[in-house]
């Protein structure tokens, strides 16, 4: 399949969606986009960057991935994860944090981690990498600051950027690029942009993002010699099962690439 018919086939599973559909395809020098610039609500994605900050302060020395952090009771958030079910306060690493963050998209890790490297931190990562559309303004799960209005936000487009760094490390080391790729290819949430690929030679990388009203997926897909980055982002949606089944018609022609 050529980039252009592979375009024409992702246009006609939008034709189907009724929600605002944000969409970066990038493989070398060819692209498809669409709406790909669109602001929407991060959801989950934005914690692509948070592991990149977290990874770029280790690598300069300013964090140790291997300390302790402790997980009080009280720093117990709901939504999506496993440390809301402990009963007791636990400590682990940091890099056993952010693991958890990604594979499991664990909301309680994530505000332990954003809290450890900053939220300031994170947003001037994001400026120097060019994703100016993606901007972190509250922790996750805190809901008063939602009621407030503050929402992280991105783009397809900057989700790509952040997904080419991690493949092709530019301001991280390839070490540090390389833990975050091997981090996200253990990623248990895959019924989007991984639910119809079972070819062990395919590598998928991959983190997604849900709110009530958004469903998305971005991911590195990497087989033999050839690697595609794919963000896929759908918000204001009424049907979240046709939603999850549109990124993962999209997942599905990448590997017909």
């Amino acid at each position: 399949m050529t980039i252009s018919q592979l375009e024409n086939d992702i246009n006609s599973l939008l034709d189907g969606m009724d929600s605002p559909v944000g969409l970066s395809i990038k493989e070398g020098d060819h692209s498809i986009t669409v709406n790909a610039n669109m602001s929407m609500p991060a959801a989950s994605v934005i914690k692509i960057p948070i592991i990149m900050e977290a990874f770029r302060r280790a690598q300069n020395g300013d964090l140790n991935l291997f300390e302790t952090i402790s997980v009080p009771a009280d720093a117990i958030v709901g939504g999506s994860g496993f440390l809301q079910a402990l009963s007791e306060d636990v400590s682990m690493t940091l890099l056993d944090v952010l693991t958890l963050m990604v594979i499991v998209s664990d909301n309680t890790a994530s505000n332990l981690v954003l809290k450890r490297v900053g939220i300031h931190s994170v947003n001037t990562l994001c400026r120097q990498l060019q994703c100016h559309d993606t901007k972190i303004q509250r922790y996750f799960m805190d809901m008063k600051a939602a009621e407030d209005g503050p929402e992280n936000t991105t783009t397809a487009d900057d989700m790509n950027k952040f997904l080419e760094e991690i493949s092709t490390p530019k301001l991280l080391s390839k070490k540090s690029a390389n833990h975050i790729l091997q981090i996200m290819t253990h990623q248990q949430l895959t019924a989007k942009l991984p639910a119809y690929h079972t070819n062990n030679e395919l590598i998928i990388a991959n983190k997604t993002g849900e709110l009530m009203d958004a469903e998305h997926d971005v991911g590195i897909f990497r087989y033999q010699d050839r690697t595609v980055l794919a963000s896929v982002m759908i918000s204001g949606i009424n049907d979240r099962v046709a939603a999850q089944l549109l990124i993962a018609g999209v997942g599905n022609r990448l590997w017909l690439i």
